[in-house]
């Protein structure tokens, strides 16, 4: 900016001294505000080359010195507004007034006529084009929800019922699913360009990538400075606050991007439990256990993120992304309250557990790209390289109290354990592209190196004096690496767009459980083919198909063996036995006018990873346990509608029909086997309404319905969640009000059921899904200018929750 004013200090004197004619004025608003860093370019004529240009300062002038005096074709354009073009005679003197007009959608009498979402269906995946659309306000988690195929429940994102691979402008991000919530709640949907649901990747993506989502931002096509401050209240059974800004500068070598949000909340969960432990006779009962669980979370997480992108010359250009997420001292309050009765249901005696936990986390990540454009055909070479450093520390102390129900004390169990993770992760990647028999080609080489090291204490408490118990104390160490490779090529023929790639994936894994004595040693090579292929018989049918390998490795919190005890006879435990899965995705599809998608789909997954829940009906307990189960199979059948039904109205619904079956090892029960299955229907509807003249107050109205779901051996079904909200933009869209109500109805929460042979447990558990919310956005700075929001992560750090 400062360069920008000092230029035009000094053209200005020339300007008025000069013999030569100039064109020089003032360009405003409809509201007569001058507007700076507007690009003003002066032509012979319509269509030729750019003869010079100017950028608007401060007070909206400009000047174009050195011409002749005759009439030039000029264009004054600026992100965010209209262009205007205008034949204009050079002089000495005139000075002219030019008004440009905000680009927002046209009005006529009562409504607003809404720039309808572009929707593209290319090779395996669907493009949701929704820049400057009447969809392109408020967050950007919140536009997820309106994207057709696209599943939201709470901070979970599914694309057909698989958590797909984020990415942001081709940059997978390695964050856990309630810190990827919270980025992209600060980004404002109005800087996003795109969003591609990818549900057949190419070779490219890690071969993790079932489907991938991947955000396309918007960036700043000019020079200056604009930044905006957000403050979020939520109220359900208690208060949460999130306060957030963020920052965007460039100028001709440097596009900078700076954020940051803190994040205090207290949460509330209560969970209704049953447990029906059987004789050794596996049929009569032996006992029943309920209680009631009430847990407090208390968390004040901090999250910042930085992106500096340096053009070096014409052809090299730098990229430096690092995000930050520290969440310090994290307590959780957990009460346990219940009951054991006997087999005829006469009660035996009560319990009370009492668990403090304070969790310690934080993710940093560091990403360096470097990209060269080789020639003028789009040859290009990327090389990054990715480090990111994982540490949460954890302890927790547990106390419960069997009394009869005279109130006598029968037992007291007491215990202490001090947990900690620490996880590292190194990536580097090159990526070469080139056009090919007028196709795109594509390959490239990775590598991976992922160690994580984590240790559990546990200490017995007999009047207050811990005692160390060995057996329950374990060390455990986790060192992976991948070499990775692909090829992939893709071309347009005629009617027919089809791609086709490979990639091979070998990896190293040694898990080592020091005290247990466990080492899992996993050596394998994996190849990882993909196609698709789209027929356009006209610009009205389009039909696709698509074939894609894939690979589902378990989550580093999943390998490690430590206990979570909920009470001292229910536990949550890792498993560093696990495995990696293969799954096998197929697909048709049919689109009918660019408004209806018809897609039926088959996928199979051999030795998927799921979580289990075994009751040991000889000692009264439950484990909750990460496992393998032998397959899982899924057939769907999905119908998607897209499309504004009037100009204020933009309508969208997304329909499935399937059936899923699980088979896994019931290695608390008699038999070798067990087999979950379920047919089902999932609905989700989404509805946005202009509801002023010009623009300035819309609402969103989403309703989503499962009818039957299943998981391992879990049961659920009949979950609705239907949820408002209403937006208004102020001080001339400066500033915007924010106003919902999510889970309108407070039906989101259901009970959750596990019954099969001699297993029979059930648990409703109850967030704080009904929600009010009102939030508060202001932007300053030159706010219409496109921001350069990219996060940059590796694939390996979405494993660490």
């Amino acid at each position: 900016m400062r360069k920008i004013f000092l230029l035009l200090l000094f053209i200005f004197p020339l300007a008025l001294f000069s013999q030569d004619a100039i064109i020089k004025g003032r360009i405003v608003d409809s509201d007569s505000q001058p507007i700076s860093f507007v690009t003003v370019l002066v032509f012979e004529k319509a269509g030729s080359q750019a003869l010079s240009g100017a950028v608007t300062d401060d007070s909206g002038n400009f000047v174009l010195i050195d011409l002749n005096e005759q009439d030039y074709y000029v264009e004054f354009s600026m992100v965010g507004f209209t262009t205007v073009s205008k034949t204009i005679n050079a002089s000495t003197s005139e000075n002219i007034k030019i008004t440009l007009n905000e680009n927002i959608e046209q009005l006529d009498e009562t409504v607003i006529t809404a720039k309808a979402p572009i929707i593209k269906r290319e090779p395996g995946k669907l493009i949701f084009n929704v820049e400057n659309s009447s969809l392109s306000t408020g967050d950007t988690f919140n536009l997820l929800t309106k994207t057709p195929g696209v599943l939201v429940i709470g901070d979970n994102i599914q694309v057909k019922r698989t958590s797909p691979i984020i990415y942001l402008n081709d940059k997978r991000v390695y964050l856990t699913s309630s810190e990827l919530a919270s980025l992209l709640r600060s980004m404002d949907a109005s800087n996003i360009k795109s969003i591609e649901v990818i549900d057949n990747p190419s070779a490219k993506y890690d071969a993790e990538a079932t489907s991938v989502l991947n955000i396309i931002t918007s960036k700043a096509v000019s020079i200056g400075y604009k930044g905006s401050v957000n403050a979020t209240y939520e109220q359900a059974v208690f208060s949460k606050y999130r306060f957030s800004t963020a920052h965007f500068y460039k100028n001709d070598w440097l596009n900078a991007y700076a954020s940051y949000s803190f994040s205090p909340r207290k949460d509330f969960k209560e969970d209704d439990n049953y447990i029906r432990f059987f004789n050794p006779d596996n049929i009569s009962t032996k006992s029943i256990w309920e209680s009631n669980f009430e847990k407090v979370t208390r968390s004040q997480a901090h999250q910042g993120n930085v992106i500096l992108d340096f053009t070096l010359n014409e052809k090299n250009s730098l990229s430096f992304t690092s995000t930050v997420m520290v969440s310090p001292n994290k307590t959780f309050d957990n009460k346990v309250n219940g009951e054991i009765m006997d087999g005829q249901r006469q009660l035996d005696s009560v319990f009370k557990t009492v668990s403090y936990l304070e969790n310690d986390a934080s993710n940093l990540s560091f990403n360096l790209e470097h990209k060269i454009d080789l020639d003028e055909e789009g040859t290009k070479l990327t090389t990054a390289v990715n480090y990111i450093i994982y540490n949460n520390a954890q302890t927790q102390e547990l106390n419960t109290d069997y009394k009869l129900p005279t109130g006598e004390l029968i037992n007291n169990v007491n215990f202490f354990t001090d947990a900690n993770q620490d996880s590292k992760i190194f990536t580097v990647q090159t990526d070469f592209s080139k056009t090919i028999a007028e196709g795109d080609f594509e390959t490239g080489i990775k590598y991976s190196y992922i160690n994580t090291e984590s240790g559990l204490d546990f200490f017995n408490i007999e009047n207050s004096n811990p005692e160390y118990v060995e057996s329950l104390s374990d060390l455990f160490d986790y060192t992976e690496s991948i070499y990775a490779g692909y090829i992939n090529y893709g071309k347009k023929l005629e009617k027919w767009n089809v791609n086709a790639g490979l990639r091979g994936e070998y990896t190293d894994v040694i898990g080592d459980s020091k005290s247990l004595g466990v080492i899992n040693n996993q050596n394998y090579f994996d190849l990882f083919p993909s196609v698709s292929a789209l027929y356009s018989k006209n610009d009205d049918n389009v039909f696709g198909v698509s074939y894609r390998r894939t690979v589902e490795r378990p989550r580093y919190q999943s390998l490690n063996p430590f206990s979570y005890f909920i009470t001292d006879n229910i536990v949550n435990n890792g498993n560093p036995n696990l495995i990696r899965t293969i799954k096998n995705k197929y697909m048709v599809s049919y689109t009918l006018k660019n408004k209806w998608a018809f897609e039926a789909y088959y996928i199979y997954k051999k030795d998927p990873l799921a979580l289990l829940t075994f009751q040991d009906n000889e000692n009264s307990t439950t484990q909750n346990l990460d496992a393998n189960i032998i397959k899982d199979i899924n057939y769907s059948f999905d119908i998607t509608y897209y499309s504004p039904i009037y100009s204020w109205w933009y309508l969208s619904v997304y329909t499935s029909a399937y059936y899923i079956e699980n088979e896994f090892f019931s290695i608390a029960s008699p038999q070798e086997t067990f087999t979950n299955d379920t047919f089902g229907f999932y609905a989700q509807m989404y509805s946005g309404f202009t509801l002023s003249k010009d623009g300035t107050f819309t609402t969103d109205l989403t309703a989503t319905y499962i009818s039957n779901m299943i998981s391992g051996s879990l049961d659920m079904k009949n979950q609705f969640i239907t949820s408002v909200s209403f937006r208004k933009s102020i001080w001339k869209n400066r500033a915007s009000i924010t106003v919902g109500v999510d889970d309108i109805f407070d039906t989101n929460n259901i009970p959750v059921t596990s019954r099969y042979y001699n297993q029979d447990n059930s648990y409703f558990a109850q967030a704080e899904s009904r929600l009010f919310r009102v939030g508060f956005n202001y932007k300053f700075g030159n706010y219409k200018l496109r921001n350069n929001t990219r996060t940059k992560k590796t694939d390996e750090a979405g494993r660490l929750d």
